[in-house]
């Protein structure tokens, strides 16, 4: 296991048995690969490559490394050889994957696989996930002060800045995600029993507040207009929509019960997985509300994160990555959406195979 190594692929193709959509198992080593979480971006721009985490060596507390692959299995290659690296976020023109290693800030290129630390922030111990603007210019992600306080951090990917944009004290505050629309940050401030969907600027300063009424199970950005999408608690089966400042979500589409989803770019469809009982993973069209199993992902669904699907669309939203451990290992999986199956979602059409599920 070396930094720079490329492997021979381990790809799988096989139809998905209820669907008939093709997936592609694009990890098959006897250890454990997953997705970054469903609200991170996993592909470079135009789609063609992915980046993941693996353990490459089958021994117990095996370190996490990142790796890269094209979405037909070729290339696949290790980016980092580290202990102690965490948030990774792939830069907006795909060159090159920012992580924070302690309070370093550091970028190591896809193509070459050098590695350079940017610059530090001596004051805090970063340990959250990582997210970077969809300019390209900030590196945000949660941290820790000496003084023992949550803190949301920023760094300049060029090296120019590093700054403690705010500190929370008496109060639990997670930095969720960046939005890819350019419009600020995700937080979830938890108060006196109360739970606000809070967004910030760049800045760390407040820009509103989306809902402080409302609970998702899971939420991330819908596309890049500026709102939220999620999916309802139980025994709520919807997935819902919010705006900034409208408290109170609007249904998308209900009858299974959505677990953890994702939108495309422009916003029109979600993806989300199911569980109590596992429907399979739910292709979403927005303006609608109709929606139809895409494939099935067959994971355990237990308490690791790993066993979760968490998929998430490609830039081009021809692709969706999720998670599986159907094997017994946590691997990674593509499904390539078919056009078909689009049009029969819009006009709400069942086809002969999708009748015998429903």
């Amino acid at each position: 296991m070396a930094k720079g190594q490329t492997y021979n692929h381990e790809r799988i193709s096989f139809t998905d048995a209820k669907t008939g959509v093709h997936l592609l198992q694009l990890t098959s080593f006897p250890t454990m690969s997953m997705s970054l979480p469903y609200f991170s971006v996993n592909f470079t721009p135009d789609s063609k490559t992915l980046i993941f985490l693996s353990q490459r060596e089958a021994r117990r507390d095996a370190p996490w490394d990142l790796f890269r692959v094209d979405v037909d299995g070729a290339n696949l290659t290790q980016l980092t050889e580290s202990d102690g690296i965490g948030g990774f976020a792939i830069s907006p023109d795909g060159h090159c994957v920012y992580f924070h290693r302690g309070n370093a800030l550091c970028k190591v290129d896809m193509n070459d696989f050098r590695e350079e630390e940017i610059v530090r922030l001596e004051q805090v111990t970063c340990f959250g996930l990582g997210f970077v603007s969809p300019d390209g210019r900030y590196y945000f992600t949660q941290a820790l002060t000496k003084g023992g306080r949550m803190a949301l951090v920023r760094y300049r990917t060029d090296g120019k800045e590093a700054s403690v944009l705010r500190e929370w004290e008496g109060r639990q505050m997670t930095f969720h995600s960046c939005d890819p629309g350019g419009s600020g940050l995700l937080v979830i401030v938890i108060q006196d029993e109360r739970k606000e969907y809070r967004l910030l600027d760049y800045d760390g300063d407040d820009k509103g507040i989306f809902t402080a009424s409302y609970d998702f199970a899971h939420c991330t950005f819908l596309g890049r207009t500026g709102r939220l999408q999620g999916c309802a608690l139980p025994p709520d089966r919807a997935v819902l929509q919010i705006g900034l400042g409208e408290e109170k979500p609007t249904l998308i589409a209900q009858g299974v019960y959505f677990w953890h989803s994702a939108s495309t770019l422009d916003g029109e469809w979600i993806i989300a997985d199911t569980n109590w009982p596992d429907e399979g993973l739910q292709l979403v069209h927005v303006p609608t509300g109709h929606y139809r199993p895409l494939c099935y992902a067959r994971s355990s669904q237990g308490h690791p994160q790993w066993t979760h699907p968490h998929p998430q669309f490609s830039p081009n939203g021809r692709y969706v990555l999720f998670n599986s451990d159907r094997t017994g290992i946590c691997q990674i999986y593509l499904a390539e959406i078919p056009d078909d199956l689009r049009e029969r979602i819009k006009s709400g059409k069942l086809s002969a195979k999708e009748r015998l599920l429903f």
